[in-house]
């Protein structure tokens, strides 16, 4: 037996069954008075009177509420009241203060969505968002939301956000200091009072959204101005995009130059060059290709040539780029391969091939996925070689998915590949199991049942992900048998897995599982119609909102019970943050951050192990190895190494990442960090993004980042990644 599907899909909340018919007083105060308590659906039954009574019924339980689940509840029904005359403003304001003010990132998006479909009044609480010192993501998202519902009747006020550059606010701040300092009184004068006047500081962000709110009314002098003289990326891209859209012949000249200049940002460089492909076409594949040889240019860019390189398919420009292979350094190696992907030559193949004998592992990595693109079969025996005698983890990985792509499922490799699943290395073990599972062979339930009793959580996830592939209610008993043994992120990990089978909602209480499935007969069970999965998955994070906890980083729920925070602590993070009021100093970043750090390790469950690592030029660690469990004493000692932390040298973020990936009982990781990495083995962004994300592919490690004053594309690559989450902090 199981709930209906579409109960589960809204989170158990929007159809659930209310109450009898009662009146707006009994149901008021049995919401104020139960608090959470209260069944699913009152908050909605509640907001429905749609009186100024409700509404202020629904203030007050929002401050009585302790869950994020409830209060989310409170925000999504407080849009209805915008086009009430005499219950919008303090409404709206409710909304706009949760979204600015409140700790859980949920609600607080929540709150900032629902002032995005608040049609008549939305857009004026939305600008005063926007024009405030709140975090810069949510002024951010604030203006997307305020574009979306104004349309032309904003332009002037988006011209004045976009002509708000950093350089006219230090202006005006000097401007202020100095006539500070010309109205000092004298002594005996009485001092006058005066009322602190916030900075609103300018980000690129904000400013591009306004600006492509404006662009079709700028002028072609404006656009040029913005390309030659705005030091925001953005507003660069944007105005050069729209020079080419229009035609203008400055904007082939503008990429000209901004293509050739390594100090131009990546991104800038990389629509240059598609603004040049437009325009010249084969003609300028020669400066593409010598742009990506030299050492300097970027991964991300290097990536993105090749790729244009390969989309030309021009025969000329492909016998130039076929004659690269195997020459140069690694990654001229690997830019090679990447742009030949669409040659399909027999004679280059053997070149290729030749790859797999490189001292450089990338391009041995490289090597191997330009064979599986090719399906070239005659390559096994090499792999098969290269698979024996490698001892790097990542080509062995790598190796051994190329072999199970070539032999595309053949009965001997998967034996083999069972085989393996005993391997002393974690990696080989992971992969050989989850490549049994991508083979989506039936008749290895007991090998999966096996693996779930595991060592090492992340064998234990690959099994549980495989049984749940099989969507039969066989695997729900062996599941629900492991389930006691689990905790923090695992437990979780099992409560939504047999969430999305049953659509029962029990969470990760093993004990209800239990007692559900003794109450059951297997043959009853019908299990979730992959059709109706979608709406299951957006219903767990409904289940996880109900949860009464503090534990959190900067916004971000910390579920798990293996936790690693990852702190920079360069020279930089001594910068102060942006600060509030005119006349004021920011808070130094470093103290901002060991802070909130404290308060997350103070906030963490019992049974949670944790470890905190330090990075600028190396890494430090608070522990030597391993996590610790979460008592008193531990946390204590904690908070002594977080009190003593400094920041000095440089940002060795890889290296931070590679001792994150060293522990293979971590099953999460947030990351802090301030600016671009300096130091370590390896710098370029987009080639820690494609490293981490080769060490992770069968660990399963969430990422969590947190960016501190600075846009960091690296830091949303590995959040994005790894189903973590990104949040920035100015």
């Amino acid at each position: 037996m199981r709930l209906p599907i579409a109960l589960v899909a809204l989170g158990l909340m929007a159809l659930a069954p209310l109450a009898p018919a009662q009146s707006f007083e009994e149901l008021r105060d049995r919401v104020l008075a139960e608090r959470d308590a209260i069944e699913d659906g009152e908050v909605r039954q509640l907001a429905e009177f749609e009186t100024r009574e409700a509404m202020e019924a629904l203030l007050e339980a929002y401050d009585r509420f302790a869950s994020a689940y409830r209060r989310r509840e409170v925000v999504v029904e407080l849009k209805r009241f915008d086009d009430h005359e005499g219950s919008f403003q303090p409404a709206l304001d409710k909304l706009m203060k949760v979204a600015v003010g409140e700790r859980s990132l949920e609600v607080r998006t929540a709150a900032l969505e629902s002032l995005g479909l608040c049609v008549q009044n939305g857009p004026s609480f939305l600008s005063l968002i926007v024009e405030s010192n709140a975090d810069d993501s949510v002024r951010e998202r604030a203006m997307e939301l305020h574009v979306r519902l104004s349309g032309d009747s904003s332009d002037g006020w988006y011209r004045k956000v976009y002509e708000r550059s950093l350089g006219s606010v230090q202006e005006e701040l000097r401007g202020a200091d100095s006539k500070k300092k010309k109205g000092r009184r004298r002594r005996g004068e009485e001092e006058e009072t005066e009322e602190k006047k916030e900075i609103i500081w300018p980000t690129a962000q904000l400013r591009a959204t306004a600006m492509g709110a404006i662009i079709e009314s700028l002028t072609v002098e404006e656009l040029q101005v913005a390309v030659e003289r705005d030091r925001s990326g953005g507003v660069r891209r944007a105005a050069l995009a729209e020079l080419a859209r229009r035609g203008d012949k400055s904007a082939l000249d503008y990429a000209e130059t901004i293509f050739g200049r390594p100090d131009f940002p990546y991104r800038d460089r990389a629509l240059a060059a598609d603004i040049l492909l437009d325009e010249q076409g084969v003609d300028a594949a020669g400066e593409f290709i010598d742009v990506a040889l030299k050492a300097p240019t970027p991964e991300f860019l290097r990536n993105h040539l090749a790729g244009l390189l390969a989309e030309l398919k021009d025969e000329g420009v492909d016998k130039k780029l076929v004659k690269l292979i195997g020459k140069g350094k690694a990654q001229q190696k690997v830019f090679a391969l990447h742009s030949t992907v669409n040659v399909n030559d027999p004679k280059l193949l053997k070149r290729i091939r030749k790859g797999l004998r490189d001292k450089q592992e990338e391009v041995v990595v490289a090597t191997v996925d330009a064979l599986i693109a090719r399906r070239d079969r005659e390559s096994i025996e090499d792999l098969e070689k290269l698979f024996e005698k490698t001892k790097l983890d990542g080509v062995r990985a790598a190796a051994l998915r190329g072999l199970s792509a070539l032999y595309d499922g053949e009965n001997e490799w998967v034996v083999r590949l069972k085989g393996l699943t005993d391997a002393e290395d974690l990696d080989i073990r992971n992969a050989a199991l989850a490549e049994i599972a991508r083979l989506g062979r039936r008749n290895m339930d007991e090998l999966y049942i096996e693996k779930l009793s595991d060592e090492n959580w992340s064998t234990r996830l690959i099994a549980l992900r495989a049984l749940e592939s099989r969507r039969d209610a066989s695997v729900l008993a062996p599941i629900i048998a492991r389930m006691p043994q689990e905790q923090g992120r695992m437990a979780i990990e099992f409560g939504e897995t047999l969430f999305r089978l049953t659509g029962q909602a029990f969470g990760p209480r093993a004990s209800s599982w239990e007692r559900w499935l003794a109450s059951t007969s297997i043959e009853e069970i019908e299990i979730v119609p992959e059709a109706e999965l979608e709406t299951i998955v957006a219903a767990t994070e409904e289940r996880k909102l109900r949860q009464i906890s503090s534990a959190a980083f900067f916004g971000v729920r910390i579920e798990s019970h293996r936790v690693l925070f990852i702190l920079d602590v360069s020279g930089s993070m001594n910068e102060p943050m942006r600060a509030e009021y005119v006349g004021e100093l920011g808070r130094p970043r470093i103290d901002v951050a060991k802070e909130e750090l404290a308060q997350a390790i103070q906030s963490l469950d019992a049974g949670a192990l944790f470890n905190i690592a330090p990075f600028s030029g190396g890494v430090d660690s608070w522990l030597e190895e391993g996590v610790v469990g979460a008592d008193d004493y531990s946390r204590e000692d904690a908070l002594v190494y977080i009190d003593r932390l400094g920041a000095a040298g440089g940002t060795n973020l890889y290296g931070s990442l590679e001792f994150a990936f060293d522990d293979p009982d971590v099953d999460t990781i947030f990351i802090l960090s301030d600016g671009e990495p300096s130091v370590g083995d390896i710098i370029d962004p987009q080639l820690i993004r494609e490293a981490i994300a080769e060490r992770n592919a069968t660990r399963n490690v969430v990422i969590n980042t947190i960016a501190f004053g600075a846009d960091l594309q690296v830091l949303e690559w590995l959040a994005e990644d790894s189903g973590g989450t990104h949040v920035s902090i100015d």
